[in-house]
């Protein structure tokens, strides 16, 4: 039975939860989850804990914020007069992932506060800052093929 180890490709069903016990990404009810190990298609820290396993495994590991998302960069934090988005044709709403044009080109930010003439966005990742609970299910561990490892 092959183990998980960079180069192969996993199925798994997995759960992240937040420190709550709140579900916060989840492939229960879904099919599961394909990803190539050692392809950073996971964040490190849920690579570590599914790394030597093996198919039929259940894993049980919590995620610190340096290992999973990154810690929470206020400086991600920005205010910016709300004309500034009036040209895009959209209504701005809490939650709302847009792009922003930045020197170093576009990256994804959310939206956290629309008042009367501003809007704050935020850089970070959703789960930047938050400790994780991954429940995992191993469902199937073998080698990618070429045009697998093509695709990523």
């Amino acid at each position: 039975m092959e183990t998980i180890q960079n180069g192969k490709l996993v199925a798994l069903h997995f759960t992240l939860k937040d420190d709550t016990g709140e579900t916060i990404e989840t492939t229960k009810d879904y099919l599961p989850a394909l990803y190539v190990h050692g392809q950073r298609q996971f964040p490190k820290g849920i690579e570590r804990a599914l790394e030597g396993r093996r198919t039929g495994d259940v894993i049980d590991s919590a995620i610190e914020p340096q290992q999973g998302f990154g810690l929470h960069n206020e400086a991600l934090l920005q205010t910016l007069p709300l004309d500034l988005f009036e040209s895009s044709g959209h209504k701005l709403e809490v939650g709302m992932q847009i792009n922003a044009t930045t020197e170093s080109g576009e990256i994804p930010v959310r939206v956290v506060v629309v008042d009367e003439d501003t809007v704050t966005v935020d850089g970070n990742h959703a789960y930047a800052g938050k400790r994780l609970h991954l429940h995992a299910e191993i469902r199937n561990v073998r080698d990618a093929t070429i045009e697998e490892l093509r695709r990523l």
